[in-house]
Formats: structure tokens, C-alpha cells, sequence
């Protein structure tokens, strides 16, 4: 069966088999495998670039003289929440909306002042702060925005639900999840000297941990690429020339 670009088939359940030969065949896992798979995937998919959770939010109006918005005004999906925004835009030509520029990220700091309604403009900044993501000049006419982002990747809030929950990370992160998930569960276990394993499978032996250099085995972390990193291998690049001042003797 063919699996279509950036989607899965795959759910909490279907590693089951793997996190038990990763734990040397133990069976007394069945109960408590699927949390820490959620766990395990919740903090890998934090840091990493995961096409299976890129989506494009609504296309959205802005209100004149606000400068505060729910995050969820901008989520394509209710329950939605991002963990990285790879690029947020507004169409500033209102309102024929053919011409796209980028809103750039500022910390809060920088952002309050620009958000008062004597700071009127088009929105060129933005900040996150709590439950809103702030912009900045404050909205002088109704711009429409969207905003490519990586949502968060969503788990039943109950454990009885977990097993059937699709994974949505590319196939050659699960090995990863099933020794992070195994790890989790050896702790758990107090069974210290599996975890030390799989831990250092995961980051590499203990050399390659602490040294800055990297000296030492790498880990399945470390040693994995993603599909970002192999997109942009391939692409061309821009060298840019510098002349010095000229500095006569």
C-alpha cells in the first residue's frame, strides 16, 4: 500500500512489538507502552522538523486597532497549537490581496510598544505572549494574514484512547520513538542499566555526550537527518561578495 507524501498509517500501537524487543522481550509492558510513546513523541517532535505536522492556517482578517489575537484565530484545525512558525505573512495590498511580505518575530518587549493605537500601520512584527500572539504597528485597516506553522502533534487526553492515535513522524523516526518510549519504561521499571543502553543509543556514547568536539559514537539522534536538511543539500546557493574599503599606503 502506498502511502501518500508527509502522512501516516502508522499508530501507537503498531510499536508495541519493537518497544518489547527493545526491553528483551518483556510482556509486562502492554498497559502503560502507549504513554510513554506520547511522551516520547510529544518531546522528539518538539525540536525537529516534521513535514507530517506542517499545515497552512486560514487565510484571516485582521480588526483595525487590535493588536491582540488568540493563537487559535490562526490555527486551521480547532485544538491546534504550533511549536514553530516557519513563516507567518500578510497581504499588504489590501484589499486586491496579490502581495505577500513576511511578519518577522520580536520579543514581547519590542513588540508593546508598536501596539498602542498611536502606532497605526501595516503589522510587520510579531511576538507571542501567553494564550495571544501580539503584532505590531497596531492594524490601521483590515489586512488578511496566514501562517504556515508545525502544529503540535495531538493525543486523546485519556490513556484508553492512545494505542488506536496515529504517529505522524516520518518512518525512519520511529526507531527513535520505540528506544525513547523503552528507555521511559526501563526507568520506570528501575531496570537502570537497559535505560543506560538506550539512552546511549539515542545520544551516542557518553564521549560523544559531554565532549563540545563530538568525539566519540554518535547516536540515532545525532546520526539522523531530516527532509528539510535533504532538501536544502541539494539546492543552490548564493555567495556573497564583500569588497573591503579601499586603504591607501
Amino acid at each position: 500500500m502506498s502511502v501518500l507524501p508527509a502522512t501516516s498509517t502508522r499508530t501507537v500501537a503498531d510499536l508495541l512489538p519493537y518497544i518489547t524487543d527493545a526491553l528483551q522481550g518483556r510482556t509486562d509492558i502492554s498497559t502503560i507502552y502507549a504513554r510513554y510513546v506520547k511522551r516520547a513523541v510529544q518531546e522528539i517532535c518538539e525540536s525537529n522538523d516534521f513535514e507530517e505536522l506542517k499545515v497552512t492556517g486560514p487565510t484571516v482578517p485582521l480588526i483595525v486597532q487590535q493588536s491582540a489575537y488568540p493563537v487559535t484565530y490562526f490555527m486551521l484545525d480547532a485544538g491546534d497549537d504550533y511549536v514553530q512558525i516557519p513563516s507567518f505573512c500578510i497581504y499588504v495590498n489590501y484589499p486586491t490581496n496579490s502581495v505577500v511580505s513576511t511578519i518577522q518575530y520580536k520579543t514581547p518587549a519590542a513588540i508593546d510598544p508598536m501596539t498602542t493605537t498611536a502606532t497605526q500601520g501595516l503589522p510587520s512584527r510579531w511576538s507571542r505572549y501567553g494564550a495571544n500572539i501580539l503584532l505590531g504597528p497596531t492594524p490601521n485597516i483590515t489586512y488578511s494574514v496566514f501562517m504556515r506553522y508545525q502544529r503540535r502533534h495531538n493525543f486523546p487526553l485519556d490513556d484508553a484512547g492512545l494505542p488506536g492515535t496515529y504517529l505522524f513522524i516520518p518512518p525512519e523516526w520511529e526507531q527513535i520513538v520505540v528506544y525513547a518510549a523503552a528507555e521511559y519504561i526501563a526507568i520506570t521499571k528501575r531496570w537502570n542499566d537497559q535505560a543506560t543502553f538506550l539512552h546511549d543509543k539515542l545520544f551516542g556514547d557518553p564521549e560523544f555526550q559531554l565532549s563540545e568536539g563530538k568525539r566519540g559514537r554518535p547516536g540515532l539522534i545525532a546520526a539522523r537527518t531530516l527532509q528539510i536538511e535533504r532538501d536544502q543539500r541539494h539546492s543552490s546557493r548564493q555567495l556573497m561578495v564583500t569588497v573591503s574599503r579601499y586603504n591607501p599606503r
